[in-house]
């Protein structure tokens, strides 16, 4: 068999095995939207189960109409990507000893806001609010009424944010008021707004996930073990622990297999650590954490082991924004063999208002494969696969027996 026949042949294998991977790694999914009210802009926020399913790549979602047209979407806040800081002018700070300490911040965006953020120097305090807007700082109107500012312990540094919010207004000017009246007053560093954060989301908890605690009293550790179906992204974790006093270190680790020309290996790879302080919030903030199986493992050393009740999990919102149309229903699908999409939405963020209406994706399911097979053309068929490899086959056989004819004559 000459060269040129050989490389062909190394085509037609590699042709077959390229079509039988690429139609294997296809995932199918798709939900729908129905029920809207009105012609308009809507955020929807993302299940954890569709993030999931994804692997938290929104390249493979799309959302279409009833006439299979692709409908435009933004994604707001994706990923956590930088914000722009917006500072408020403080106009006026003024403390009454043993009552309270008011602060009147300008809003010189003139852009509705329905939350702002405060930069606080640490304090083991809580403090009860209100909060209330003006347009000539002389006659104010109520907004919020005796909430509560607490967890103000930053886990590094002197100082943290915490964000409040409020109803939608246009007040060009806001005060805040907090009551001293059994506490010293806190330190208002500044206040500010996040333009992505005219949205407001808390975070999602993510309950698929199941745990068990193992006491392994030879390490003097508590291993929290969690394990799910699929990898989900976690970017909080909230501890509920009944101890009254503790300070323990803890870390997060995941199994990783290492593997030798002979054996296979498993070992404890560290993702990251944190302290549990009775302290400080018992909500800690993680980073790179997208797993199935994960382990929490806890100090104890010659303690006894933490009292903990409950456990959540929580992941940071993502949230679209598309226009959609009234009493239209539309489809929602995530295919893995779509690539990013481009739309020109992206360039109106600016201009979107405030308060937009939320729609929410139901009936969110995986495609069955004999369905999905029916809606695909010939070429993405199994049928077609089996063609090309029965024929790759046959072109195999070809040559191979012209070799043995050619091996033969020599």
């Amino acid at each position: 068999m000459n060269n040129q026949n050989r490389m062909q042949m190394k085509k037609w294998i590699s042709s077959v095995v390229l079509v039988g991977s690429f139609l294997g790694w296809s995932q199918n999914y798709k939900g729908e939207i129905k029920n809207i009210q009105s012609d308009s802009l809507y955020q929807i926020q993302l299940a954890p189960e569709i993030r999931a399913v994804s692997h938290e790549d929104l390249r493979y979602f799309r959302i279409f109409d009833t006439n299979k047209k692709e409908v435009p979407y933004v994604i707001s806040n994706y990923n956590g990507e930088s914000e722009r800081y917006t500072s408020f002018k403080i106009v006026s700070k003024k403390s009454i000893k043993d009552s309270i300490t008011s602060i009147v911040i300008q809003n010189e965006t003139t852009k509705k806001i329905n939350q702002f953020n405060l930069n606080v120097s640490n304090a083991a305090l809580t403090k009860q609010y209100n909060i209330s807007g003006s347009y000539n700082q002389e006659e104010w109107f109520g907004l919020v009424e005796n909430e509560t500012l607490k967890d103000l312990i930053a886990i590094k540094g002197t100082a943290l944010e915490k964000t409040i919010f409020f109803p939608v207004n246009d007040y060009p000017y806001l005060r805040i008021e907090f009551n001293d009246k059994t506490s010293l007053p806190i330190h208002i560093q500044a206040i500010g707004v996040y333009e992505n954060q005219f949205f407001p989301e808390e975070p999602i908890e993510v309950k698929t996930f199941t745990y068990k605690s193992i006491e392994n009293k030879e390490r003097r550790v508590t291993q929290v073990v969690f394990s799910a179906e699929k990898s989900y992204q976690i970017d909080a974790i909230s501890f509920e622990i009944a101890t009254e006093l503790y300070a323990r270190e803890a870390r997060i680790t995941r199994k990783e297999e290492i593997k030798n020309k002979k054996t296979t290996t498993i070992r404890d790879q560290l993702l990251s650590s944190f302290l549990l302080n009775s302290k400080m919030n018992s909500k800690i903030k993680v980073s790179n954490l997208k797993e199935k199986e994960f382990t929490i493992e806890i100090e104890n050393k010659d303690n006894q082991p933490l009292e903990i009740t409950n456990i959540q999990l929580f992941q940071n919102p993502i949230t679209i924004i598309s226009r959609l149309k009234a009493n239209e229903k539309y489809e929602v699908v995530i295919d893995s063999t779509y690539s990013k999409p481009t739309y020109d939405l992206v360039n109106f963020m600016e201009s979107f208002p405030v308060g937009m209406p939320k729609a929410t994706i139901t009936n969110f399911h995986k495609i069955e494969k004999e369905k999905h097979i029916k809606e695909k053309s010939f070429w993405q068929t199994n049928g077609f696969m089996w063609l090309c490899i029965v024929l790759g086959i046959g072109i195999v056989v070809y040559f191979a027996l012209g070799l043995l004819k050619d091996m033969k004559e020599e």
